[in-house]
């Protein structure tokens, strides 16, 4: 980033017109017209910067253009839908709820999964990606408890870590452009050392719900150096939506 200093624009100006024998009075409307114009230059460039981040939201239920319309107004440029529930089945709102999402002008929507353990993988994978064919762009695998009768994470690591890792297969198969969503305790709590994610290249949306928009807070767990996205919110308020706060900065 770079930073103007009118009080040494302002000098160098005087500078050369003592060198030139005029009087620096009379360069001083082109000199308020020039730093008019760099002082324009220096807020595209922030408006540049800025536009380099996007906040959204992750939701479970479903909303209509109008509604995501109005989140658009309101910054955000992305949002990941619910598409596969803890009980084991679709979510029957999941397409509907992405095409209004790119009706109301929303350029990015992703889908979220959440994984019942007594679903095999590759069958829940595949219903999953054929309900929403064609209306997403990311699937991030949901890793946290699982209430749902039956569904739930076992109590071994290794286990669940291998139950990932079929997951990641299948979507692999399916070629699959896939992520993450864990909170570092989470993620400990139920896979442990497991890296099954990061060794097979898979990017991590990580929680922590500090309110910041921002990777400062984030310390390495699952074998990911860096995240790609931050849930930093769990009720953002906007537009009527019952949504997390979510934000990445590329």
């Amino acid at each position: 980033m770079f930073v103007i200093n009118g009080a040494h624009l302002l000098r160098g100006f005087l500078f050369i017109c003592s060198i030139g024998g005029t009087r620096s009075s009379d360069f001083i409307p082109n000199l308020i017209q020039i730093m008019s114009f760099m002082t324009r230059i220096a807020v595209v460039a922030l408006a540049a910067t800025a536009a380099l981040a996007f906040s959204g939201g992750d939701i479970s239920e479903y909303y209509d253009s109008s509604t995501f319309s109005c989140c658009v107004s309101n910054g955000w440029g992305f949002v990941i839908v619910r598409s596969y529930c803890s009980f084991g089945g679709t979510d029957s709102n999941a397409p509907a709820t992405l095409r209004q999402a790119a009706a109301g002008g929303l350029e990015y929507h992703d889908v979220y999964h959440f994984p019942c353990t007594s679903v095999d993988a590759a069958t829940q994978v595949s219903d999953d990606n054929a309900a929403v064919a064609g209306l997403y762009g990311m699937m991030w695998f949901d890793i946290e408890t699982n209430y749902s009768p039956n569904c739930g994470w076992s109590g071994d690591a290794a286990t669940n870590c291998d139950f990932l890792g079929q997951l990641i297969a299948a979507g692999n198969s399916l070629g699959i452009h896939m992520g993450i969503y864990a909170s570092a305790y989470m993620w400990e709590n139920i896979m442990g050392g497991c890296t099954v994610g990061a060794d097979n290249g898979v990017v991590l949306w990580y929680a922590n719900w500090d309110g910041a928009q921002s990777f400062g807070d984030f310390s390495s767990f699952g074998g990911w150096s860096h995240p790609n996205i931050k849930q930093y919110n769990d009720g953002v308020g906007i537009c009527g939506i019952n949504a997390d706060g979510d934000w990445y900065p590329d």
